[in-house]
């Protein structure tokens, strides 16, 4: 028997994908809404045709930024639809999202953007609940779902109809769990505003929870007299912020400047609400690992995404690395907290002469660069 790898995997699915967008025929019908997630690699965004026809939407800032640079049109924003015509669009092609809300959400809204006749294309593997995402949206179009099946990878077509059966049949909406609203939240004592979309948007990270604690002890040691008072701690930065935990825990302590950066528009929504809610001044900037900052800061606090998709990936902790480096001040600090198997070890001593492990703990590990 031949075992697939995930790499065969991501290559079926890869063509699968690259074949139904490079195919112009449906343009004369009407245009193609490409719903791109973060499951996507560089390669692919490269491999898509730009046309007049085809157009992308987008949540991560990274992404929008590379289709940019290949010629292709694209709205980067929190898979905010608004800013298309209801019943404008021919096809939707998406290739299905982790988060079940998002992915409901796009259905919702995918339904309402359509045309009638026009189809709505998931695309996954069978893990990725492709087929259960195929029956859920049956209720709302109120036809079957077509399954193709290529390689591993599948597609589940839904068509609207042309109009519903009667003027009072409203559509079955799935639930996204009202995706684009900012809610409070509220976990271990905490209280924030949150949102789906958002990596673990309703609880406190225990990574983050570990990073607190041991840098709140090497911060308050560096102040002459503990938080609040002597010796201030200059500019702080959490990289890659999410809804903002690690600045809000460490409000009390005497930086001169706070910021915050993530490639997540969901993410950069929810940490500006909470930190005006605060009423707490930190900068928040929608960016891809900090690289259109133009400061070096004191202090940086980050925990580093582990997962791309549905994929785990090292490099991507290797890449805030770099970025950290380019960032601290010379004399300043670094605060990560990562997964015990990621060797960020190993990587960080191309980087940084002083690499002190502060806590080992339930899987993680906290390290302190400078």
């Amino acid at each position: 028997m031949t075992k697939t790898t995930p790499g065969h995997q991501g290559h079926h699915l890869e063509h699968l994908l690259i074949g139904m967008l490079n195919d112009a025929s449906h343009d004369a019908q009407g245009p193609t809404l490409w719903i791109v997630d973060e499951n996507l690699s560089a390669a692919q965004l490269q491999a898509i045709h730009p046309r007049a026809a085809l157009l992308a939407i987008t949540n991560r800032f990274e992404v929008g930024e590379a289709l940019r640079a290949a010629g292709k049109q694209v709205l980067v924003n929190d898979f905010d639809f608004a800013a298309l015509p209801v019943t404008s669009v021919a096809r939707i092609v998406y290739r299905v999202s982790k988060e079940r809300a998002l992915v409901h959400h796009c259905i919702n809204e995918g339904y309402k953007l359509l045309l009638p006749g026009g189809t709505l294309n998931l695309l996954g593997h069978k893990d990725d609940g492709i087929k259960t995402h195929g029956k859920n949206g049956e209720q709302l179009f109120r036809n079957k779902a077509q399954l193709q099946k290529h390689g591993i990878a599948y597609c589940t077509t839904l068509r609207k109809f042309s109009q519903l059966a009667s003027a009072n049949d409203n559509p079955e909406w799935l639930d996204s769990k009202d995706y684009a609203r900012l809610r409070s939240c509220q976990a271990g004592g905490l209280e924030f505003i949150s949102k789906p979309g958002v990596f673990g948007w309703n609880k406190i990270d225990h990574g983050s929870e570990l990073l607190v604690r041991e840098a709140r002890q090497v911060l308050i040691g560096r102040t002459t007299a503990g938080p609040g008072k002597g010796a201030g701690l200059g500019s702080v930065l959490d990289l890659g912020c999410g809804y903002g935990y690690l600045l809000l825990m460490t409000a009390d302590l005497p930086f001169t400047r706070c910021s915050g950066t993530d490639n997540n528009a969901a993410a950069v929504l929810a940490a500006k609400a909470c930190f005006e809610q605060r009423q707490l001044a930190v900068s928040v900037t929608l960016d891809d690992c900090g690289e259109h900052l133009q400061e070096r800061f004191d202090v940086i606090l980050c925990n580093p995404p582990f997962h791309q998709g549905f994929s785990t990936s090292s490099a991507l902790a290797a890449k805030f690395l770099a970025q950290i480096r380019k960032l601290l001040a010379d004399k300043g600090i670094a605060l990560l907290v990562v997964n015990q198997f990621i060797p960020i070890e190993k990587v960080a001593a191309e980087h940084f002469q002083n690499i002190t492990t502060l806590c080992l703990q339930d899987g993680f590990k906290v390290v302190q660069l400078s």
